[in-house]
C-alpha cells in the first residue's frame, strides 16, 4: 500500500485538489449572499442611528411567462348558487366602554413624551419584542429609566413568554446610560451597540 502511494502521490495530490475545488465550487453556489441580504431589514433604525441615510427598497421586476393555450374543450364553470335571501337586522348599539376598562389590554404606565427611541439598542430587545413594547406603549429609554417596581411588575404582566426580562436583562440600568447618549458608559458595561 505503501509502495502504491508513493509512486502515484501526484495523482492523489490532483485528486484532492479537485476535490477542494469542487466542494468549494458548490458551497459558494449555494446562495449564502443571498440568505444575509433577505434577513436584512432597512426599517429597524439602526441605520439612522449609525449616520447612514436610508434608501427605499425597490420592488424586483419579475418576467412575464406566457399563458399557457387554453384546451380546446374547456366545460363551462358551474352556475354560481342563489344566495339566501336576509332581511337587514339594525345593529345593536356597542355597550360605551368605561375609561378603567378601555385600557385593560395595555400597561397602567405613564406614557412616553417625545420621538420614539430605538429600543432594539437595549441588550435583550430583538424585533419581535421590541413589537411587543411598542404596542404596549412603550417607547422612549427616558421611560424606561424612570420605571420603579411597580411599573416593572405591570408591564412585566403584559409581555407573555418575554416576562422576566426587564430584571434579568437590566433594561433599566441600560435604559439609563442610553437615555443621558452615555455610549461610552453603556459599552464600557454592557459592550459594543
Amino acid at each position: 500500500m505503501i509502495t502504491l502511494i508513493t509512486a502515484n502521490w501526484l495523482l492523489y495530490l490532483i485528486a484532492l485538489l479537485i476535490g477542494v475545488v469542487t466542494a468549494f465550487w458548490v458551497w459558494a453556489a449555494t446562495g449564502r449572499e443571498a440568505s444575509a441580504l433577505d434577513s436584512f431589514n432597512a426599517d429597524d433604525g439602526l441605520l439612522e442611528k449609525a449616520g447612514e441615510p436610508v434608501r427605499a427598497a425597490e420592488p424586483e421586476e419579475k418576467p412575464v411567462t406566457a399563458a399557457a393555450p387554453a384546451p380546446e374543450a374547456v366545460a363551462p364553470p358551474p352556475p354560481p348558487a342563489p344566495k339566501p335571501v336576509v332581511a337587514p337586522v339594525a345593529p345593536a348599539p356597542a355597550p360605551q366602554p368605561e375609561p378603567e376598562a378601555a385600557t385593560e389590554g395595555a400597561p397602567k404606565i405613564p406614557p412616553a413624551v417625545g420621538e420614539p427611541d430605538n429600543l432594539r439598542l437595549i441588550k435583550g430587545v430583538g424585533p419581535k419584542l421590541n413589537t411587543l413594547l411598542i404596542s404596549l406603549g412603550v417607547t422612549r429609554f427616558d421611560q424606561i429609566a424612570a420605571w420603579k417596581e411597580a411599573e416593572i411588575n405591570e408591564v412585566d404582566k403584559h409581555l407573555g413568554t418575554f416576562s422576566g426580562r426587564i430584571t434579568r436583562d437590566a433594561w433599566i440600568d441600560q435604559a439609563k446610560f442610553l437615555a443621558k447618549d452615555d455610549i461610552a458608559g453603556f459599552e464600557k458595561k454592557y459592550g459594543k451597540l
